[in-house]
């Protein structure tokens, strides 16, 4: 029989190191799934032996940690997504902007793991908007909790194969450099819109501002609870025209589902909800 006292020490651990005082932030499920799977790679069947050897080990808790935090994450993914974002939310938001007289334009990929979704960004806002950019002074923020994760995505150098299969053929030679038989990095052009930055979602400090973010295929793996505290946090790091893209199998529940209105279904597109902003300034 496995120590659950055991799994309740090595999570403390793990959210003492993350700095996050909500043990609960994470499903247990979620978090169980991951520590097993290094401690099967251990031949350890006990919580409480892989808890000891925890602490002894600094390099087998980043093993944990990196284990956690990982993405699986692609060029494009979700195709019906970058449809959505290309044809109807960029277009949406260019025009919102110049009626404004504004030319900036801020996204943020929150969750970015290894870089793919904020260069998939990029290439979208070239597709859309030209090689100038249609003089608009555009700022990826790119974050994830994963600093093994950010040195891949802030060094642009995926695999051939991966590149092929991801990102539409004709993109290709305008958006990667191929450096060998195996891999492609991606152009100076895309770095220069993106700036990575470790972040942590459960952190009580978010950056403002933004026009739409992206924060796709995380949030399946928190409570509830964690969940609705992120949305709150995310509605005021939203400007008030801004988009909220989400994972295709996620949603917004509980308290929150009031914070944001449909935009896309199919591709999980929300909007601010205004009417919440108008209810708190009254209050």
């Amino acid at each position: 029989m496995q120590s659950l006292r055991g799994y309740e020490l090595i999570k403390a651990e793990i959210f003492k190191r993350l700095g996050v005082d909500n043990v609960n932030a994470y499903k247990d499920s979620y978090l169980q799934r991951r520590i097993r799977a290094r401690m099967r790679k251990l031949g350890i069947s006990d919580y409480m032996e892989y808890y000891k050897l925890l602490k002894q080990n600094r390099e087998e808790f980043e093993e944990l940690l990196f284990t956690i935090a990982i993405n699986v994450t692609e060029f494009f993914r979700d195709p019906v997504v970058w449809k959505t974002f290309q044809r109807k939310v960029l277009p949406e938001l260019i025009n919102y902007k110049k009626s404004k007289g504004s030319r900036s334009l801020k996204i943020w990929s929150a969750a970015c793991s290894t870089g793919q979704e904020p260069y998939s960004i990029a290439m979208s806002l070239y597709e859309v908007l030209g090689d100038n950019l249609s003089g608009f002074r555009v700022s990826i923020l790119a974050t994830d909790i994963d600093k093994e994760a950010l040195q891949i995505a802030m060094k642009g150098e995926y695999p051939a194969d991966a590149v092929e299969k991801q990102v539409p053929r004709h993109m290709i030679p305008k958006y990667f450099d191929r450096i060998s038989d195996e891999r492609y990095r991606v152009k100076p052009k895309l770095k220069r819109l993106v700036t990575f930055r470790w972040f942590n979602l459960l952190s009580s400090v978010y950056p403002k501002g933004f026009d739409v973010i992206f924060i796709r295929n995380v949030l399946i793996y928190m409570s509830k609870e964690a969940q609705e505290e992120i949305f709150r946090k995310l509605y005021d790091s939203l400007e008030d025209h801004g988009y909220l893209i989400l994972g295709k199998t996620e949603t917004i529940l509980g308290k929150s589902a009031n914070l944001f209105k449909l935009y896309d279904l199919v591709a999980k597109v929300y909007k601010k909800n205004l009417e919440v902003k108008k209810q708190w300034l009254g209050s």
